[in-house]
């Protein structure tokens, strides 16, 4: 829900789990398409919560991890985990 930046599902801050899952699974081939629209919808964000509430649109750090964070993590576990699969297949 614009502007506020809610879930319409369950009212929590958007994207919430429910919508993480779901991008990551449209996204799935192609993880810079789903930084681009996530980059665009933190830009968005910025603007539309700053119009809302211009003294507190809370921490620039809060706001970046809620849109890019989560995909950076996600995906450097995954690496993580893909990395160490081939690690051993190679060792065995």
């Amino acid at each position: 829900m614009r502007p506020l930046w809610l879930c319409r599902r369950c009212g929590h801050p958007w994207p919430c789990g429910a919508a993480k899952v779901a991008l990551l699974a449209e996204y799935r081939d192609n993880v810079v398409s789903l930084c681009l629209y996530l980059a665009s919808c933190l830009h968005d964000a910025i603007d539309d919560l700053h119009q809302l509430r211009p003294n507190d649109t809370g921490s620039t750090a809060g706001v970046f991890d809620r849109f890019l964070g989560w995909p950076a993590r996600h995906n450097r576990s995954y690496r993580l985990a893909t990395t160490a699969s081939l690690d051993e297949e190679e060792s065995s």
